[in-house]
């Protein structure tokens, strides 16, 4: 457990450094003040031409504002250019890795053997973070505490701190774990229709279901 805590721990510690090297590189590119366009800079260069064609002296001045342009210029290019690098290493990253991911097993639909509470050959456990159950440790719990009176965001929390994980983890294995939005998920939970979505999804624990979630 120590070693996936670790794991989980430098994750987000990548994830949030990615998130501040992006938001910083949109910043400066978004900056206009940062921003300099190439024309600025070939119309002061084409400027210092005309001066030099016309025998007049060039401005120690402009030539500087030419050359502090263009090294800003070249200094935005890089940031862009580190901006689209950075994201295509990403999203290269992301459809190699996706490509490896092993298929998810189909579970069969349930039988006449899951009504006497027999698990398929095929059932894998549904783990949310830190191995914990998505239905027994996530779900029937924060949907009893809001049967019993407490509103979404104080069962998540409950639970959160029961469990030692995020409030987010508990709030995603409640949600796009069913495939469902708060909203959704909220209306399904005050109208009891939430138990027949769980035993759509859980077929195999149809028993444990109905004994724990009694409309």
């Amino acid at each position: 457990m120590d070693r996936l805590d670790d794991l989980k721990t430098r994750i987000e510690r990548v994830i949030a450094e990615f998130e501040d090297i992006t938001q910083l590189l949109e910043r400066n590119i978004a900056d206009s003040e940062k921003a300099v366009s190439f024309g600025q800079v070939k119309e002061i260069e084409a400027f210092i031409v005309r001066l030099k064609k016309q025998g007049l002296p060039v401005p120690t001045e402009l030539t500087e504002l030419k050359i502090a342009l263009f090294s800003r210029y070249e200094q935005h290019q890089e940031q862009i250019a580190l901006c689209k690098q950075l994201q295509q290493s990403i999203r290269g990253f992301i459809k190699q890795e996706t490509s490896r991911m092993p298929k998810r097993t189909q579970i069969s639909e349930p039988d006449a053997d899951h009504s006497s509470g027999r698990r398929p050959s095929n059932y894998e456990k549904p783990l949310g973070s830190k191995g914990y159950s998505n239905l027994e440790d996530y779900l029937i719990p924060v949907i009893k505490l809001m049967w019993s009176g407490l509103a979404h965001k104080e069962a998540f929390r409950k639970i959160a701190q029961k469990l030692d994980v995020r409030y987010n983890t508990v709030s995603s294995q409640c949600t796009r774990a069913l495939d469902l939005t708060t909203d959704e998920f909220i209306r399904q939970v005050n109208s009891k229709s939430i138990v027949d979505l769980l035993e759509r999804k859980y077929p195999d624990q149809y028993r444990r279901i109905k004994a724990e979630l009694k409309p």
